[in-house]
């Protein structure tokens, strides 16, 4: 027969300590599969990003309108307002950008965890999606010829990023570039990066410019391996004229050397292109637990709000906000969702 545990008080009175009962049943052990791995290396990667860019841009309101206020303090802001026009065609694709970031939100807003963690597998395309549609409007806005393919709108939107007169703040300006034998880093602050950080060191402002150019770098090294194939045939045959089957580490490093830098828009593409085709299964069932699939969710949904309102903000100001505006309320969005939209954050422009 068991006995309850008893203490004594200073007074000298015994008390019953109560007997407290874990349940251990609906907590997931890691077991290190390459699901989970590659899971928390993701949302380490974009968590880094919303905690550098919540230091970088402290607010009241959180991450979204401190980016948002640093966007309208950069040299742009002072440029005459108006001059260009919300075309029919951008005011199109900037709709299916906020109707597609309206769908990234939904299993947040009106399901449980149960949801988000299943909403996980298709939320990096919704996220990528919503991304591009922004930016394939802001092309129609400020080019005369908008990019028509991934490829030229991932490298147009890696050099506006880094213009002058951009609105985009870190770490949307954070640049990798080179070959891997001389990796370059442009907007990554003032401290020294730990170029050996574990992929799945816990996240804080301290080390989170760190884990992001890991992020770019793992990114961009996806990007030059894809790329070698197309060097290996451009270049010319040998002195018997056969086609050359090998690169030279000296022309692979030419090569990467010319690419342009890599952005945290390709870190977006590799996530969508991952999760669509390649590791579905990874988003699917990698986290190990329903908060854990949450961070990733969430993180997902504010790198897509805050690259969103720097947009909004840039075509208010040179198109209009009445026009932008309207253009938002041409959205059918559903009363429940409007919360998590676009609508909510107007007041920001």
């Amino acid at each position: 027969m068991g006995t309850t545990p008893r203490s004594v008080t200073a007074a000298g009175y015994a008390c019953v300590m109560p007997i407290v009962t874990i349940d251990l049943s609906s907590i997931r052990m890691p077991t290190g599969s390459d699901e989970e791995m590659t899971f928390h290396t993701f949302r380490g990667y974009l968590e880094a990003v919303c905690v550098w860019a919540t230091a970088l841009h402290p607010h009241p309101d959180g991450m979204v309108a401190g980016v948002a206020q640093s966007v309208k303090s950069k040299p742009w802001r002072s440029d005459p307002p108006g001059g260009k026009v919300l075309s029919p065609r951008a005011g199109e694709v900037l709709r299916n950008a906020w109707a597609t970031e309206v769908l990234l939100n939904a299993p947040r807003t009106l399901g449980g965890g149960d949801l988000v963690s299943f909403a996980n597998l298709w939320a990096p395309v919704q996220a990528y999606y919503a991304v591009f549609n922004v930016i394939t409007a802001l092309t129609h806005v400020v080019t005369a010829n908008p990019p028509l393919t991934h490829a030229k709108l991932l490298t147009w939107a890696a050099t506006a990023a880094a213009a002058p007169k951009s609105p985009f703040v870190l770490p949307w300006t954070a640049r990798v570039g080179g070959p891997p034998s001389a990796w370059t880093y442009h907007d990554f602050g003032p401290d020294p990066l730990d170029l050996k950080i574990s992929n799945l060191k816990a996240v804080y402002a301290g080390n989170a410019p760190s884990l992001l150019a890991m992020a770019l770098r793992t990114t961009r090294r996806g990007q030059i391996a894809d790329s070698r194939d197309g060097w290996i045939r451009a270049q010319p045959p040998t002195k018997g004229g056969a086609k050359r089957k090998t690169l030279a580490s000296t022309a692979l490093t030419a090569n990467a050397t010319k690419m342009r830098p890599t952005t945290l828009f390709d870190l977006l593409w590799r996530l969508r292109i991952r999760s669509n085709y390649k590791e579905g299964d990874a988003f699917l069932s990698g986290a190990l637990s329903a908060d854990d699939a949450a961070d990733f969710h969430t993180a997902l949904c504010e790198i897509v709000a805050a690259t969103l309102v720097t947009v909004e903000i840039y075509l208010a100001h040179h198109t209009g906000a009445a026009n932008v505006l309207a253009c938002a309320k041409a959205v059918p969005i559903p009363g429940s969702l409007k919360g998590a939209s676009v609508l909510a954050r107007t007041h920001l422009w």
